[in-house]
Order: C-alpha cells, then structure tokens, then sequence
C-alpha cells in the first residue's frame, strides 16, 4: 500500500517569508537599533565619530563614551535632537535617551 504524504499547497515566495520574519518584534527592533549605531557617523559626523570610543543601546538608551569632555558638553545641549534624528534614521522611536560618558 503506497504511503500518503499531504503537502501544504499554500506556497508563499521567499521574500514574503522573510518580510514576515523581519517583522517580528524582536527582530524589528535589533535592525533599528543597529541602524541608530549606524547613523551616528551620518547625523554627528566624522568629527564627533572620531572622538566617540563606545557606541551601544541599552533599553531603549543609547550609551556613549567620548574622549573628549568639550564634546560631550555641547552634545548634552543637543540631546533632544540628536535623539530625534537618530529615530528619524533608524526608521522608529527606538532610543528615548541618550547617556553621555
């Protein structure tokens, strides 16, 4: 007697599978925050990336180290755009702060 194997006919394409895991939460939110790592350079510049020496979100937090403390100043004054801007590039509320060391 010959075995009946069922085989699921609903067949998607494999962008759309991989759109459906991307959209996960999870993983949603790991692209956007790699993506605010990423627009550091891009929103600061080259200047404030060559004096930044940590860079990583925490919580919804962004934690920099800097090695210069006159930066770090006038960054603290710009805070509220600098989040702003960096969420713009990331493409969603991902940091609700920023943590200036």
């Amino acid at each position: 007697m010959k075995k009946k194997t069922y085989r699921n006919n609903n067949t998607q394409s494999v962008q759309d599978i991989l759109e459906q895991i991307i959209d996960s939460p999870a993983l949603s939110r790991g692209i956007k925050e790699t993506r605010v790592v990423k627009a550091w350079k891009t929103v600061l510049g080259p200047m404030i990336e060559n004096v930044t020496r940590q860079l990583y979100i925490k919580g919804g937090v962004l934690y920099v180290n800097l090695s210069s403390s006159v930066i770090r100043d006038d960054l603290l004054m710009h805070k509220d755009k600098i989040i702003e801007s960096l969420n713009k590039e990331a493409g969603g509320k991902v940091i609700y702060d920023i943590v200036l060391r």
